[in-house]
């Protein structure tokens, strides 16, 4: 089944064999239970079928607790059918602009408050911050996501071009970026309304690059003040230059680029709340560009388990059965 993996094929999956293929993603080594992680569970196939449709799950020898594959997943409790699901994840890792909640409404069939709930678990699985260094040539920048000033303050006569530049910052929300020459990149974005420090930069810097095996490239701001005591550090000056040998932020700009384009061009308008969620979303189509939408497709389905809980107002029970 993984060798003929497409958005078509997908469409045509049963609820079993989408459980099954997720059975194998999730749990490479066989099964284990999601409650204790104890391997070897029986299986129980129902004979008859009632309304829940699922027809074989799974029962801990140890906790006694029943599962099937999707609990302790963003699956879990969701009345959409998994093959639904299995193709809005395989329309948001093959669209390199990402697809927005209304054309995955309008594709699959789902009502648009389903369908945005459905990106928002999605991108909370494709979240790819492993703790691992950065090493080599590493470059960092930061930029502003938002909407330009509007009304009187977009207008005042007697502001002067960098006081409406200004102006236009603070309305936007700051996103610091890293980004291994070649490899990988990680972002972090800052509340609205708030600056970036110098204190936040350097840490985020210290903390995701080896600074042993690591040289890095940035532009002249003053974010980057003595971070030359942890690491190599090479500057390039825009005001007079873009690139001096292998001295430019060119992999980082266009990363931005990328971004700003998917998050103007097809989403058009990001709350600073979310802007995480999308952040996680593109980095994790860019970090995996050198392979194919099926192999991005079954990465991501190896990654699916927990759950989207940011949203509750109150502790949400457990629930053992899918």
């Amino acid at each position: 089944m993984a060798e003929q993996v497409s958005f078509i094929s997908i469409l045509q999956w049963s609820e079993d064999q989408c459980r099954e293929f997720l059975a194998r993603k999730r749990w490479p080594d066989g099964p284990r239970c999601p409650k204790c992680g104890e391997p070897d569970p029986y299986t129980i196939t129902r004979k008859s079928r009632t309304k829940n449709h699922v027809s074989s799950l799974y029962r801990c020898k140890a906790c006694k607790k029943q599962f099937t594959a999707t609990v302790g997943t963003i699956f879990e409790d969701s009345k959409i059918p998994l093959n639904k699901w299995f193709a809005a994840i395989y329309l948001m890792c093959s669209s390199k602009k990402g697809v927005s909640a209304h054309q995955i409404h309008r594709t699959l069939g789902v009502t648009y408050k389903s369908a945005w709930f459905l990106c928002h678990r999605i991108r909370e699985a494709m979240g790819d911050n492993d703790g691992s260094l950065f090493t080599g040539v590493v470059e960092a920048d930061e930029t502003y996501v938002g909407g330009k000033p509007r009304g009187h303050a977009a207008h005042r006569p007697d502001q002067t071009m960098s006081e409406r530049i200004k102006a236009g910052f603070r309305k936007k929300t700051p996103v610091f970026g890293i980004l291994e020459r070649g490899g990988r990149v990680r972002t972090m974005a800052t509340q609205k309304n708030t600056r970036l420090t110098q204190k936040q930069v350097q840490q985020a810097l210290r903390t995701n690059i080896d600074l042993e095996r690591a040289a890095l490239i940035t532009d002249e701001h003053p974010y980057y003040f003595g971070i030359n005591r942890h690491l190599p550090h090479g500057v390039i000056r825009h005001k007079s230059e873009y690139v001096r040998g292998p001295i430019h932020t060119q992999g980082i700009e266009s990363y931005w680029a990328i971004l700003k384009r998917g998050l103007y061009g097809t989403f058009h308008h990001v709350d600073a709340g979310y802007l995480g969620q999308y952040l996680n979303e593109f980095e994790f189509r860019f970090n995996r560009r050198k392979i194919s939408d099926a192999e991005r497709f079954a990465a991501l389905m190896g990654q699916t388990n927990g759950r989207l809980l940011w949203f509750c107002q109150t502790a949400q029970p457990e629930n053992p059965f899918a």
